[in-house]
């Protein structure tokens, strides 16, 4: 179907460059640089966002140090939320407001993707929450959807207070799943603050979770930590007949933990926006700018993020004025 003329798909002041981040050579966070890169033309039933929100995550780091192999150069970020600004297809204007995941490049002015990746924005939701609730927010659900635990479960998630763990032990709890979440120390607090009981990572955490479960059999253990520690205690749930899955590669390599990857549906990311619009799901957010981006690569390397690490560009110059 012809998405009709010119001027109704396309924003009035469309530059020929946008700003990016890319590696070209795989190491430390300083080998991320911002490169400015022709607009190519739009690919039939595309739309193209200027994206004003885009999630940082630790997939993002490991593409970035070459541990997923390949060659450089890599791009990086798979969840946006943004302003259309050009389109071939008819179900999403020019000016319409949208949420996302991408295969990557969402750190970025401009982004390419494909309409059915998407959905509006609901009203009042802010930028940073929306940029960092599509990619993060389905993995989670990817998790609980494989387990299929019932109501009343225990279950063990190891890196409770980071960005996946957050929306993870929340969407657990809505489940009326009994959450064991492990955290560092100053972090304790914060995964209360989500209806879970905290464990203390740093302490004798076998000791915690035998007090915490009161008798009861951990019925999963969720890692999206990668320690030792995580791969141990899956190991030990996993003989006593419960489950184990992982979201990192060091516990499946080190402890043959089963490892799952994100599934991404229209329908998953519906459920997370209306729970993040009516306030059920809290993501606590941290904007960075590109200028600060390879210092937030460094602090998810170190883990030492609590929520979610969003990059901000209230500055792209793709933005019409009212979504600065």
């Amino acid at each position: 179907m012809s998405a009709g003329p010119a001027e109704e798909r396309k924003a009035p002041t469309m530059a020929t460059t946008s700003r990016i981040a890319v590696a070209r050579s795989f190491g430390s966070p300083d080998v991320i640089s911002i490169e400015n890169h022709e607009v190519p033309a739009l690919a039939p039933g595309a739309v193209r966002v200027a994206v004003r929100a885009a999630g940082l995550n630790p997939v993002d780091a490991r593409r970035r140090s070459g541990g997923f192999g390949g060659r450089p150069p890599r791009t990086f970020g798979s969840e946006f939320a943004g302003v259309v600004v050009e389109s071939a297809d008819p179900g999403a204007p020019v000016g319409a407001e949208l949420v996302g995941w991408a295969a990557g490049g969402a750190n970025a002015d401009l982004l390419d993707v494909d309409p059915r990746a998407t959905q509006p924005k609901p009203e009042g939701l802010d930028w940073l929450t929306a940029g960092g609730l599509s990619g993060a927010g389905q993995t989670a659900l990817t998790v609980l959807d494989t387990l299929g635990l019932q109501p009343g479960a225990v279950v063990l998630v190891h890196g409770a207070a980071g960005g996946v763990g957050t929306l993870l032990t929340q969407l657990a709890v809505a489940r009326g799943l009994v959450v064991l979440g492990t955290a560092s120390p100053k972090n304790l607090d914060f995964v209360r603050s989500l209806s879970a009981t905290a464990l203390d990572y740093t302490g004798d955490l076998p000791a915690q979770i035998t007090a915490a479960s009161a008798g009861r059999p951990i019925t999963a253990s969720i890692d999206l930590a990668g320690s030792r520690q995580a791969g141990d205690l899956a190991v030990a749930i996993r003989q006593a007949g419960g489950a184990a899955v992982t979201l990192v590669p060091e516990t499946m390599q080190s402890h043959g933990i089963q490892i799952l990857s994100s599934q991404k549906t229209p329908a998953r990311l519906r459920e997370l926006l209306a729970r993040a619009a009516d306030g059920s799901l809290k993501l606590p957010v941290e904007g960075v700018s590109f200028a600060e981006l390879s210092a937030a690569h460094a602090r998810m390397d170190a883990k030492h993020a609590t929520g979610k690490l969003v990059l901000d560009l209230a500055d792209n110059p793709f933005l019409p004025a009212s979504a600065r």
